[in-house]
């Protein structure tokens, strides 16, 4: 008797389970998608993007659609393969959630709207590529924690070759020098805090009259690979080693080029 009651119970339980649909994927409660009127001009500003985010909202104008699995998925431009055209198509999309939520489910929501909208599938896959690793070079690092209050802050200031980060981690710091170097960057140095940092390489510049051509004619093209691995030991006690290193990438297998009406 006590065997068939288990079993009764049993099947319940599994009836109950196989019930039991999996939790919806993290939506926001409104959500505009539309193909960019500005990118569709041409012209100067037309290929200019802009990604803005609060606890409660994500706003994007005129951004690729690239540059939206970027975001929603965290990943760096080296790490998305697709069809040519993710980097061309514009697009601008507003949402808001129904309250506040971390960064990393705002991205989650955004995973969802490119599915609900553009019919986004895609799949990981892992492979060894050429890569630089970020480490504390010998001495130990010369920046400290941020002592201040506030938003994490950074700045590229292009115009003088430098970049101002405040109350940030490290991470986003690795996202700079990926973009600027066009190549994987992964930081190994093992601090986890938010930190304030400047690092200025103008000064590490060949002088005017170095690099010019056999001919002497027009100066040749400088190489910021080594200027920035100066400037990045001589004034923040970091380095960067260039390694073979297994990397995730997103392979997108299908998208559309027109989202779905809102």
């Amino acid at each position: 008797m006590r065997r068939f009651a288990l079993g009764v119970c049993l099947i319940v339980f599994a009836c109950q389970s196989f019930g039991q649909s999996a939790p919806a994927a993290p939506a926001f409660d409104v959500a505009s998608v539309r193909v960019s009127q500005i990118g569709k001009a041409g012209g100067p500003g037309s290929r200019r993007q802009n990604i803005q985010f609060s606890p409660d909202s994500v706003t994007m104008r005129n951004v690729s659609f690239r540059s939206c699995i970027q975001w929603a998925y965290h990943v760096m431009d080296y790490q998305i393969t697709g069809p040519d055209w993710l980097a061309g198509e514009r697009y601008d999309i507003t949402a808001k959630s129904a309250a506040a939520v971390p960064e990393d489910q705002l991205r989650q929501m955004l995973q969802t709207l490119l599915a609900d909208r553009f019919q986004l599938t895609l799949h990981r896959q892992t492979k060894e590529l050429p890569a630089y690793v970020l480490l504390v070079a010998k001495g130990g690092p010369k920046f400290k924690e941020s002592e201040t209050e506030g938003e994490p802050s950074v700045d590229p200031q292009l115009n003088r070759m430098a970049v101002v980060i405040q109350r940030t981690p490290l991470s986003q710091l690795v996202d700079v020098l990926s973009n600027i170097l066009r190549a994987p960057v992964l930081d190994e140095t093992g601090l986890k805090g938010k930190y304030d940092v400047t690092l200025n390489v103008a000064q590490y510049l060949p002088e005017i009259g170095e690099g010019r051509g056999a001919s002497g004619g027009g100066r040749a093209p400088i190489d910021p690979i080594p200027i920035i691995m100066t400037g990045l030991q001589e004034e923040l006690g970091l380095k960067l080693e260039s390694r073979k290193m297994p990397l995730d990438l997103l392979i997108v297998d299908h998208a559309e080029k027109v989202p779905t009406e809102n």
